[in-house]
């Protein structure tokens, strides 16, 4: 059983450091800040991350709107790694809303989930809701 459990653990870690190699961006974990990015076909923005703790586009009406979908949905949306959004230049699971890039949580992500497709990004059908600046997601998967 002790065994069986060493070596789990050992390629865990073995798959762990693969994926680090696979990443050539800095992981350290910085604070993202707004960038500019080239704008997704239906994005409607340049200013186009919006950082984690703020929530909200800087150049919104805060106060009038709120930013992103604030009940439950069901949508197939853009999915990119941190590590090919300009500005954020680090690796870090980020979702398009609203045409800007807001950071991706759901316990099953690992720290580089979309970095394999790089500035192409994916898309994703996902069931979530933006929570204090993150897009909190229930369920995701990438969209066939």
């Amino acid at each position: 059983m002790l065994r069986a459990m060493m070596k789990l653990i050992s390629l865990s870690l073995l798959l762990l450091s693969l994926c680090a190699a696979g990443c050539s961006a800095d992981v350290s974990d910085k604070p993202t800040e707004p960038a500019n990015i080239e704008p997704a076909k239906n994005a409607g923005s340049a200013d186009n991350v919006v950082p984690a703790t703020g929530g909200m586009p800087a150049n919104s009406d805060a106060a009038a709107k709120p930013f992103g979908p604030q009940t439950k949905e069901v949508a197939v949306r853009e999915a990119k790694c941190g590590c090919s959004i300009e500005g954020v230049g680090h690796c870090g699971n980020y979702v398009m809303v609203e045409g800007k890039y807001v950071p991706l949580i759901h316990p099953s992500l690992g720290k580089m989930e979309f970095c394999k497709h790089k500035a192409a990004g994916v898309k994703i059908k996902v069931a979530g809701l933006m929570k204090d600046g993150n897009y909190v997601a229930e369920q995701w998967k990438i969209a066939k």
